[in-house]
């Protein structure tokens, strides 16, 4: 098996690092234009460019659509549907590995990481397929017997529980990584495009729904539903995706207008993203997630890149 980088070793990643491909123009504030008077004193977040990923190497993205933060590992975590590869980077954007179809990966779609293990969902194949660190799979979680199973965006919670959004019925299922199969959320929509989680709530969201953002218990209890399309009573493009902050805020990845934060209550608190290609711009975002130190990782799938800003308070 060709290996086309250094191994996951503490050596492997200090050389990467000297060769990283990163582009980036540090501090650049983002956002003005929509948020208005932005600062951290009145609990609305600053949020600053720091730089792109744009490729592996000399291989640039083609379709990049899911992203996973490990802190553990210090390593972030990318599905390049178009490339059908799964590529990790160090936090600050050095090339550590890959591997995609020579060990069977097949158009990915979204992945999380737990103990050295990668969880992928794949368009085309009817579960979850688990890979290690080298790119070898070593077993798959799978929906009961006699139910149709398209898995789509993935979210993994502090309680080893995965949620997954079931493409092919639109309905939130739960797994726990080591027990499999254990309940869905919600009822059955008719659209769904993502699930995150974050203390004990669960948000669930249908774009084509009366409601767009649906929040739910831990134990399938509904709570409220709020927002909506632009000219159906509401102020979203295409909500696509969304990630939940260290204070229980919702950051909602809306693929046409950028992000929108709400607070628990489902109240927006602000919103930034300069839609465009450039450097600092949001372009088509897919997907998204928070490493350490405040740090927010950006899929723009629109300008095949990742941006990388800083959220300060």
């Amino acid at each position: 098996m060709k290996k086309e980088c250094y191994r996951r070793t503490q050596v492997g990643r200090t050389m990467a690092i000297r060769r990283a491909v990163v582009v980036g123009v540090c501090g650049m504030l983002v956002g003005v234009a929509l948020c208005g008077d932005v600062s951290g004193s009145d609990g609305k977040p600053l949020v600053r460019y720091l730089f792109t990923i744009e490729s592996f190497y000399e291989d640039t993205f083609n379709t990049p659509t899911g992203i996973f933060v490990d802190r553990e590992s210090g390593e972030v975590y990318v599905a390049d549907n178009g490339r059908s590869e799964v590529m990790i980077f160090a936090t600050d954007g050095a090339p550590v590995f890959r591997f995609g179809r020579l060990q069977g990966v097949m158009n990915p779609f979204d992945l999380v990481v737990k103990d050295g293990l990668i969880y992928l969902s794949q368009e085309g194949k009817d579960y979850i397929e688990i890979f290690n660190y080298r790119g070898i799979s070593e077993g798959r979680l799978s929906a009961p017997e006699g139910m149709d199973f398209s898995p789509g965006k993935l979210y993994l919670s502090d309680d080893d529980r995965l949620y997954v959004v079931n493409k092919a019925r639109s309905v939130c299922m739960v797994f726990h990584i080591r027990e499999g199969f254990m309940g869905t959320i919600g009822r059955r929509f008719s659209s769904m495009t993502a699930v995150a989680v974050g203390d004990d709530r669960v948000y669930i969201l249908t774009p084509f729904d009366e409601r767009v953002i649906h929040v739910y218990t831990r134990d399938g209890k509904h709570i409220m539903s709020f927002e909506g399309l632009d000219g159906k009573g509401g102020t979203l493009g295409l909500p696509i995706s969304a990630e939940v902050d260290g204070e229980g805020n919702l950051w909602l990845l809306d693929a046409l207008k950028g992000i929108v934060i709400y607070d628990k209550k489902g109240k927006e608190i602000t919103r930034f993203g300069d839609y465009g290609t450039k450097k600092g711009q949001v372009f088509f975002p897919v997907d998204i997630d928070f490493g350490e130190e405040n740090m927010l990782y950006l899929v723009e799938k629109g300008a095949k890149r990742i941006s990388v800003f800083k959220v300060d308070r």
